[in-house]
């Protein structure tokens, strides 16, 4: 019998507040040391902030963009193929500028810039810049990174992996399966090789330990897990439970669309992820909804129609999700919770639907905020969830610009 994977870590890491400053400190700009040395502090939203003494910010789709000439701006001056280009720069001047590093860094930030860059997310280890994954997969050391090979499956006769989780861990796996569900949205494939100790196993032996452990889920939280098996396992309706029993993702899903999502973590929107993997995962079934796939589709449409209501005039969404409107101060925090919004909006919404005037103005303001913050270090969670909202709506209207469905 399978152990049960998900361990609680106490005292592994200095303290929550070590790693919330290791986070935070995380997603800086490249050429450090340089902007460090005689650098100009600067609070930004209550939380310092490091900034190059007089930086220009960096010229984003052919015009400064700046606090005061950003809130003049409208989408409607941009059709949907200007925007796209936009899109592009502030993608690769992210991926670009800031790099993330073994030394300075964790396998939280890894895990998050790799939704946004997938294999093209890049890691500074001692002089060389190499491909993040790839070092993790390879067997790189890296903090947070913690995976064993454990038991035989008995549906592949594979090994299992378990991944640990220290709950709420900005350094580790904070979340059951939050590694894999990220990884899932990379297009990685399941054959995917992942040195572990000394044994290789594959993505797929992790996703089927994820697929069989789902009934000793000690958290009952279940986001990760549905991205991740909606992803992997788009053709698979039924599997054995560590319980013995046949389960199928629609008690999971039903479980999770009954959770107060005002009071989930990032406002819900994690939640509303999986939820939206799942929706679309069964509408591909083309089997109709009712029951808990019928409760998960009204989930998703309600929060996207109080996503937009509470929409903030300048494009940015409620700094308080979909709970009440509201904006804030803090560029950090604004980037946070329209990146996060609008990630779950680009995969939740139809094609045509992300054409729309009131989804372009997000995505230009999103943009428009990261080039303000150009210099600035910024909490990785949230930049990296905006950054993979605009590549998700990059590639899907791209896709149905150039007549590819309704993907």
């Amino acid at each position: 019998m399978l152990v049960n994977r998900y361990l609680l870590r106490r005292g592994k890491f200095a303290s929550t507040i070590g790693a919330l400053m290791l986070c935070a400190s995380g997603c800086a700009p490249s050429g450090d040391e340089t902007r460090v040395q005689g650098a100009k502090a600067t609070e930004v939203g209550g939380a310092k902030a490091t900034v190059m003494g007089g930086a220009k910010a960096t010229e984003v789709g052919g015009a400064k963009a700046t606090e005061a000439n950003a809130n003049k701006t409208g989408v409607k001056t941009l059709d949907v193929k200007d925007l796209l280009v936009l899109v592009d720069k502030t993608l690769e001047f992210n991926r670009d500028s800031r790099l993330l590093s073994v030394e300075r860094n964790a396998a939280w930030q890894v895990a998050h810039g790799a939704v946004a860059y997938g294999e093209d997310l890049k890691l500074v280890v001692g002089d060389q810049t190499l491909d993040a994954l790839d070092y993790l997969f390879s067997g790189g050391e890296m903090r947070g990174w913690e995976l064993t090979a454990g038991d035989t499956l008995p549906s592949t006769g594979r090994p299992s992996v378990n991944a640990y989780v220290e709950a709420g861990s900005y350094v580790g796996q904070g979340h059951v399966d939050q590694f894999l569900g990220y990884l899932s949205q990379t297009g990685l494939p399941r054959t995917t090789q992942v040195k572990v100790g000394d044994q290789s196993v594959t993505i797929e032996d992790w996703a089927r330990t994820a697929q069989y452990q789902v009934p000793n889920n000690p958290y009952r939280e279940y986001s990760w897990t549905l991205i991740a098996l909606t992803n992997y396992f788009p053709d698979e309706v039924t599997w054995k439970g560590a319980d013995g029993k046949d389960w199928t993702l629609e008690p999971i899903v039903e479980f999770e669309a009954k959770q107060d999502i005002g009071n989930s973590p990032c406002g819900g929107m994690h939640r509303l992820m999986g939820l939206a993997h799942s929706v679309r995962y069964w509408k591909k079934r083309g089997e109709g909804f009712r029951g808990g796939w019928a409760l998960a589709q009204n989930t998703v449409q309600d929060a996207i129609a109080t996503c937009r209501k509470f929409q903030n005039s300048d494009g940015t969404f409620s700094a308080n999700y979909t709970v009440r409107p509201g904006t804030s101060s803090d560029l950090s925090t604004r980037i946070g919770t329209t990146g996060h919004t609008l990630e779950f909006l680009a995969y939740a919404l139809e094609p045509k639907e992300l054409q729309e005037e009131w989804v372009g103005r997000s995505v230009r303001r999103l943009c428009e905020l990261l080039d303000v913050a150009s210099e600035v270090e910024l909490e990785c969670g949230g930049l990296y969830h905006g950054l993979a909202g605009l590549r998700i709506y990059r590639e899907r209207v791209s896709e149905s610009l150039a007549g590819g469905g309704q993907q």
